[in-house]
């Protein structure tokens, strides 16, 4: 059962037992425990092209989920009760899943691809007549809806995740600025995002906080210069002419000046003559360095277009905050191990990925069907249709 095994080598049963324990995640429920819901809602995120309440109770009364999982429940479940534990069950449980799966993949990282974060955010939304929880914009017909926002910091698996529900939190300011903030104050990682922070005082903290960061900013910023350029001749790269790199004090709308200078590198696109401009506090990196670690957050932009497109992460499923967290941890975990799929198997695209790994699941359930069934055709129908007479 190769693929079955790797589906849930990281998520062994051992360690959901332990986590059920120390969450107390089943204290309220006999049927749908958080063990069974989680391998439910991974299954169907993995083999459903649009996964539903209702694909999942139709998932969790077949044969072949039933071969990935020994604490099936007695009697059917109707979709509306995996609603209702969705709504219900402690999310922290399905939150400790995800971080005990990047703990273990971390480590199969290799070293640049682990000194490198990628920050970015996506939104999504939906009627605020359905929708229980999120913000709201003002003005016009943007009232009628409710939006949430997800930032994920992306090495080459989802490695951080945060779930916003609050106005404030609209502004990537504020979203993308506390994330980089949370997360880059616990490790060394270079942190790269695109321009949508652009409050000066988001620079100075994260250069306070020692948080390493590669961006971009507008070509013409207001500045002071710190230190000249230090370049005496053009670096060239496959894309881009670089011309300068000299550090300034940054002025914010309201003309104060930064508290600590930044680096900027300026360059022009070989293809066009167009400039682009990258902010860093780095220093002992060089400037082709720079510019080449930035280019790789298209990784995340990759990343966010797999989810949505192929893990139906824009679809709710749940429309509870609670309901939405567990969602948004067992999606995460399931991309990571359609990630180690793909690396393993040297696999190119996304979509490929996810069908070939539910062909491969196919064919393991229906090798191991053989073997428990000894070939025995009426041993097969017993499990295949255990309603039968």
């Amino acid at each position: 059962m190769e693929v079955i095994s790797k589906l849930f080598s990281l998520v062994p049963d051992d360690l959901l037992e332990n986590l059920a324990i120390s969450t107390g995640v089943n204290k309220f429920s006999k049927k749908l425990q958080g063990e069974l819901l989680f391998k439910l809602l991974l299954y169907c995120i993995v083999t459903e092209k649009e996964n539903s309440l209702r694909s999942m109770q139709s998932a969790l009364e077949s044969s072949v989920f039933r071969a990935l999982s020994t604490n099936n429940p007695d009697g059917k479940i109707s979709h509306s009760s995996i609603s209702e534990r969705l709504t219900g069950m402690k999310s922290s449980f399905f939150e400790e899943i995800f971080q005990a799966c990047v703990r273990t993949y971390k480590k199969s990282l290799g070293k640049y691809e682990g000194a490198v974060i990628r920050f970015d955010s996506t939104i999504v939304s939906l009627s605020a007549k359905l929708l229980q929880t999120g913000y709201r914009l003002k003005g016009g017909d943007a009232e009628k809806y409710r939006l949430l926002k997800f930032t994920i910091g992306f090495t080459n698996i989802p490695e951080v995740v945060y779930f916003y529900t609050d106005q404030r939190h609209n502004s990537e300011n504020v979203a993308l600025a506390e994330s980089i903030l949370g997360y880059g104050l616990k490790t060394e990682k270079i942190n790269v995002f695109d321009r949508g922070i652009t409050a000066r005082d988001n620079y100075d903290k994260l250069t306070e906080n020692n948080v390493r960061f590669i961006s971009r900013i507008n070509n013409d910023p207001k500045l002071t210069e710190h230190k000249a350029n230090v370049l005496t001749k053009t670096i060239t790269t496959p894309t881009l002419n670089i011309i300068s790199d000299r550090w300034v004090y940054l002025y914010t709308m309201h003309a104060r000046r930064s508290l600590h200078p930044v680096r900027i590198i300026k360059a022009l696109k070989k293809a066009n003559g167009e400039p682009i401009t990258f902010l860093t506090n780095i220093t002992d990196l060089k400037p082709k360095e720079i510019t080449e670690i930035y280019k790789s957050r298209w990784g995340i932009e990759v990343f966010f277009k797999f989810i949505k497109q192929h893990l139906n992460f824009s679809h709710l499923l749940n429309r509870s905050e609670n309901g939405i967290r567990i969602i948004l941890y067992v999606t995460m975990t399931a991309a990571m191990l359609l990630l180690h799929y793909k690396k393993e198997k040297m696999l190119k695209g996304f979509k490929i990925v996810k069908q070939k790994f539910a062909q491969h699941l196919e064919r393991d359930i229906i090798y191991n069907l053989v073997i428990i069934c000894e070939g025995n055709p009426k041993k097969a129908k017993k499990i295949l249709y255990p309603d039968s007479s």
